[in-house]
């Protein structure tokens, strides 16, 4: 085992074993826990599956029209369990491996895991810029409320800024001057990185003509938020005695999402249970609960869900998968 991944593994123990020694996260709620609840949370989980696999067939089938629905859901449902169970290790590469298998697109079709990741994180910047005013209100963290005192401005500028960015984006794909300088300007160069990276660029100038492809998938992005800020409302609702709100659920979130993109643990476990806790602890006017446990059961219950597939992975597909990986 690499010795980056047993510090990681180290880091995440030790934030878990803090969580619980200071009573930020309690592991005896999770057995606790209304039925009801608990099927509700399952069936949530799979919207959120359905949802993200759906998002997701909306950039392949630019370039890879041959490729159905039924093959973008096993792909996407792999990688989400490989995910949750291996602790974020490997799980969008399999499911890039696994699609690309039967396909000759390797380059789109890893190209669409990557803008839709783009997008996603789009999605919730989108998210926290428009609940932006409430989350000062909330915090009174940088004492810059005044910049808030007329909301309509704010969302007026808001609202225009993001149909610029837009535009421009629609206008830069679209610009067949700024394809022809950037890809002429590369292909002078015998390099295969060079190269590589010219054709990377050339699949992705092929989106100028599925700009509503990008918007449905920026749409679903935000749905998704939505839904996955909902699951984990319910389970605070249900363990914490205190109302924390939807809003301070979804926004403490994303937060995390955000913080577990950078490497410090597995999948971002402890880490994120901390953001977590920290997040909801300023949102809740420095109420401290158990927030931490709300988020860790969320992780539990995706990780009852992700079983079957990894079941699936290592019985019937690691084989396939590794003898077509990237030939």
């Amino acid at each position: 085992m690499k010795i980056n991944i047993i510090i990681k593994i180290i880091i995440a123990t030790l934030l878990i074993y803090l969580l619980s020694k200071y009573d930020f996260l309690d592991f005896s709620i999770l057995f606790n826990l209304d039925l009801l609840l608990s099927m509700k949370i399952m069936g949530l989980i799979s919207i959120i599956i359905f949802l993200g696999s759906l998002k997701w067939y909306f950039l392949i089938k630019v370039q890879n029209k041959n490729i159905s629905f039924k093959e973008t859901f096993e792909s996407y449902y792999l990688g989400y369990a490989l995910n949750y169970v291996l602790f974020g290790i490997a799980g969008d590469v399999i499911k890039t491996i696994y699609l690309i298998r039967n396909n000759e697109n390797k380059i789109g079709i890893t190209l669409s895991v990557v803008i839709d990741r783009a997008i996603g994180l789009l999605s919730m910047l989108m998210i926290l810029l428009i609940f932006l005013p409430q989350i000062f209100t909330n915090t009174e963290l940088f004492n810059i409320n005044f910049l808030f005192n007329n909301k309509n401005y704010y969302y007026l500028f808001l609202f225009s800024f993001f149909i610029f960015f837009f535009l421009f984006i629609r206008k830069s794909l679209n610009s067949r001057r700024i394809n022809k300088i950037i890809l002429l300007y590369l292909y002078k160069y015998k390099s295969k990185l060079v190269k590589f990276i010219a054709r990377t660029l050339k699949i992705l100038f092929t989106y100028r003509k599925s700009s509503i492809n990008l918007l449905i998938n920026l749409l679903i992005a935000i749905i998704l938020q939505v839904v996955i800020g909902y699951s984990i409302f319910l389970i605070a609702a249900e363990i914490l005695a205190e109302d924390t709100s939807f809003f301070h659920n979804l926004v403490a979130n994303i937060a995390v999402q955000i913080v577990s993109k950078v490497p410090i643990s597995p999948g971002g476990i402890g880490v994120g249970e901390a953001a977590f806790s920290q997040v909801m602890y300023l949102l809740n006017n420095n109420v401290l609960l158990q927030y931490a446990s709300v988020l860790f059961i969320f992780r539990i219950f995706n990780m009852i869900y992700s079983v079957p597939g990894v079941i699936i992975y290592y019985i019937f597909v690691k084989n396939k998968v590794v003898k077509n990986e990237f030939k």
